[in-house]
């Protein structure tokens, strides 16, 4: 499995854990909803300062359900 497919895999997991849709996801990073579809299928290798704002929106998601 490319590196590009297993950073795909695990944003879809924390995403879906989130409960977030693509589109969600996309508007609370700054990004397209294509290239968060790109990222989840492997078929864009994204750079690391775009991995970075999409596990901060997750992970921004995940902090407000808890509270």
């Amino acid at each position: 499995m490319s590196v590009e497919s297993r950073i795909g895999a695990s944003l879809a997991a924390l995403r879906g854990s989130a409960g977030m849709t693509q589109q969600a996801l996309a508007a609370r990073a700054g990004t397209p909803v294509a290239t968060v579809v790109g990222v989840e299928q492997g078929s864009i290798e994204p750079p690391a300062s775009l991995v970075a704002r999409l596990a901060a929106a997750v992970a921004a998601q995940l902090r407000e359900e808890g509270e």
